[in-house]
């Protein structure tokens, strides 16, 4: 089944023979988290997901990239407002899993934040600060979004394309 990641997030190159997706994980309870953030397990709660520390690296999907796959569980007691902002938010106490794999190639762009046409207002998206970045570079986390890195050894990611006056990037995970 094809996902949709929302407006934020999504792959551009997912081979199942280099992508590694560690699963039989949940979402924390509370927070908002984002699809394509870095994650990697929580000690403090087994099973859980947590958001990376800045600098996280890790190996064989410890560290990776937060992915959710079918998320249309909706309640009747939920809000009704499905959007393609609303897709890009992980949904709390679910499955998920954490995704890695060298070669896995993504893609991230920021969005500004709009009123819809019926009144509700989204927020700003930066999922990459892009200051600086070339292709080639590396993106580390900073604990909310990537950023420019110094090397393989604090990053998760390379750039492969980016265009910084729109807010965009592809880059291939290396790890």
């Amino acid at each position: 089944m094809a996902s949709d990641y929302g407006l934020n997030f999504g792959f551009r190159r997912s081979d199942e023979s280099v992508r590694v997706s560690e699963g039989r994980l949940k979402t924390p309870v509370t927070g908002t988290f984002r699809l394509g953030s870095l994650v990697t397990f929580d000690s403090a709660n087994p099973g859980r997901l947590a958001a990376a520390a800045a600098g996280a690296v890790g190996d064989g999907a410890t560290v990776g990239l937060l992915v959710q796959e079918e998320v249309w569980d909706r309640s009747i007691y939920e809000t009704s407002h499905l959007d393609s902002f609303s897709l890009g938010l992980a949904r709390n106490d679910r499955p998920a899993v954490i995704t890695a794999g060298s070669g896995t190639k993504v893609w991230f762009k920021n969005t500004a934040g709009s009123t819809r046409a019926d009144g509700r207002t989204t927020t700003a998206v930066t999922m990459v600060d892009l200051t600086g970045v070339n292709v080639l570079d590396y993106l580390t986390w900073d604990g909310a979004k990537f950023i420019k890195g110094t090397g393989v050894a604090d990053s998760m990611l390379r750039v492969t394309s980016v265009d910084a006056t729109n807010g965009y990037c592809e880059a291939v995970l290396t790890r």
